[in-house]
């Protein structure tokens, strides 16, 4: 009962203030004098009233505000997440820029190639499967590349010619490939040898030393440069890492580590190199 005649006597409160309002406005829209005193009684009245409307609004205005405040940051952070990606792809980019330049400087002036005339080409396509020890260049022909080349970068041999290219066009034969030989030798020591492929990105066997080769481990294999061989002699092929001796043959064998990586083919070179005749 007491709730009900507090609301009823602040339901009235409010309709006389309102109806003194509207009668003080008319009054002052007219020009009446004593209006000054009572307009000053009237605010002093309303201004608790203000201040508790103000207050009940004023959760209203923050939450409107926030509101767009919040999408505003949403947005800004949109914007920031795609320069930060923007600027990622920049990134990336110039790193492989620098990388394909730095590739291309291996390929310069490289100290086995002696007098021969070269082609440097890019690799366009890699093999499909560990199986398949081959890549594509973008040379061919038409810059007198033949069958049987020999093919390299900065860390060494890499491969040859497998089979007779297109004019824009050759395929290498990688040196990981199984069915892969070249004659070796180590530089200032007797003794020759072959090193085969295994399949493997990272391995060769060497074979056929003669017993009284001095083959030992961290020695670096070269192309030896035998008569009628499809390369010329110094090309660096790899580094032993350790040596036996076949029972059977009574021949040295050693495992040796390829010095060019055959997982970073950008660039390549091939040697225009053609065996003697005689």
């Amino acid at each position: 009962m007491a709730v009900t005649r507090r609301t009823s006597r602040s339901r009235f409160t409010l309709i006389l203030l309102v109806l003194t309002s509207i009668t003080l406005l008319t009054l002052d829209f007219r020009g009446f004098a004593p209006l000054d005193s009572a307009k000053s009684a009237v605010l002093s009245v309303f201004s608790p009233v203000g201040d508790a409307t103000a207050g009940v609004f004023k959760p209203v205005g923050d939450a409107w505000s926030g509101a767009f405040d919040g999408a505003d940051l949403k947005r800004d952070n949109e914007d920031l997440r795609r320069q930060i990606e923007d600027l990622r792809g920049q990134s990336a980019q110039a790193t492989n820029a620098q990388q394909e330049l730095d590739n291309l400087k291996k390929q310069l002036d490289l100290p086995y190639v002696g007098q021969n005339e070269t082609v440097r080409a890019r690799v366009v396509s890699g093999p499909v499967s560990n199986f398949e020890g081959t890549v594509d260049i973008d040379k061919g022909a038409s810059a007198k590349i033949e069958k049987g080349m020999p093919v390299v970068t900065g860390g060494g041999l890499i491969g040859v010619i497998a089979s007779k290219p297109s004019d824009g066009r050759a395929v290498v034969k990688l040196i990981s490939d199984r069915s892969f030989q070249v004659g070796v030798a180590v530089p200032n020591k007797p003794g020759r040898g072959v090193v085969q492929g295994q399949g493997d990105e990272y391995r060769l066997k060497a074979s056929q030393f003669d017993t009284t080769a001095t083959i030992a481990d961290n020695d670096v294999v070269e192309t030896s440069g035998a008569q009628h061989s499809l390369f010329p002699a110094g090309i660096p092929v790899g580094t032993v890492t350790s040596v036996s001796t076949d029972e059977t043959t009574q021949q040295k064998v050693a495992d040796v580590r390829m010095l060019a990586n055959l997982n970073d083919l950008t660039y390549v070179t091939v040697i225009l190199y053609k065996p003697p005749s005689e």
